[in-house]
């Protein structure tokens, strides 16, 4: 009897594996026969930013004037695609694959820029939200803070480069001036208020900076970067309190330098 359940055991297993095999070879016979009838795209947050575009995917797929409408599905190289895309600087992440009915679909999802750097030599590019670089572009201009005057960067402006994990070597715990900046600008982008109020950041030395807001005439004198939380805070209060009754363009400069004071000079 317990000899009997054994080969039960082993024929069930061996005719599961021959169905396995024939059901697969079967697929694979059904899957050469699907012909690619559609390309479908998409580019995450499309709406905020244009660095990629559709037309731009499409010209990678369509390499050479060839394109994988008409291929059977199962030759198109979706790992090729991916990687293809994720060689441009503005590319976060890309993700292709194939359906059974014969479409192929592409997801991109683009880099997020919090902030625009312009050096001291005119060189410009971005910082993402993980604090990595990547290059500005003539074709699209991202509508963020733009930080720019005496910046000189500490080591060579590389795509993907991160700042806040860089370090003049393994000893230094001092981190350098331009991450106090990707630091400040991810706080002025992270709060709705600021973000809305401020539109570029003026460093004349790293102890003298200055904040130019969308509304008012003003210019904010900040100082440095030491307790800039603080600062904004009093500035705030100041914003609440004064401005609504003498106006937004009464001042000429709003200073912040001096400590528990806002000190004003008027036009």
């Amino acid at each position: 009897m317990m000899k009997n359940r054994k080969i039960y055991t082993i024929l069930r297993w061996l005719f599961l594996m021959v169905y396995i095999v024939v059901t697969l070879s079967f697929s694979h016979k059904e899957a050469q026969k699907v012909i690619c009838n559609k390309i479908n795209v998409s580019v995450d947050d499309s709406l905020v930013n244009s660095f990629i575009t559709k037309r731009d995917i499409i010209r990678v797929i369509e390499k050479k004037g060839k394109t994988p409408i008409g291929m059977n599905i199962c030759d198109v190289n979706t790992l090729e695609l991916e990687e293809k895309l994720s060689s441009f600087n503005t590319v976060k992440s890309v993700e292709a694959y194939k359906s059974a009915t014969g479409q192929l679909s592409i997801s991109v999802t683009q880099r997020k820029p919090i902030v625009r750097i312009i050096n001291q030599n005119n060189q410009s590019y971005y910082f993402d939200e993980e604090g990595k670089i990547f290059p500005w572009s003539y074709n699209y201009t991202s509508h963020v803070l733009v930080i720019n005057g005496h910046i000189k960067e500490p080591f060579k402006i590389t795509n993907n480069l991160n700042v806040s994990s860089w370090k003049p070597n393994e000893q230094d715990s001092i981190q350098p001036f331009i991450y106090k900046l990707f630091e400040f600008a991810q706080f002025i982008t992270q709060d709705k208020f600021w973000n809305a109020q401020i539109a570029q950041v003026y460093v004349d030395r790293e102890n003298d900076i200055e904040l130019i807001p969308r509304i008012g005439g003003h210019i904010i004198l900040l100082g440095g970067l030491d307790n800039y939380e603080k600062k904004l805070k009093k500035l705030n209060l100041f914003y609440k309190k004064a401005l609504p009754s003498e106006g937004w363009n009464k001042y000429k400069t709003i200073n912040l330098k001096y400590k528990n004071q806002v000190v004003c000079t008027k036009r």
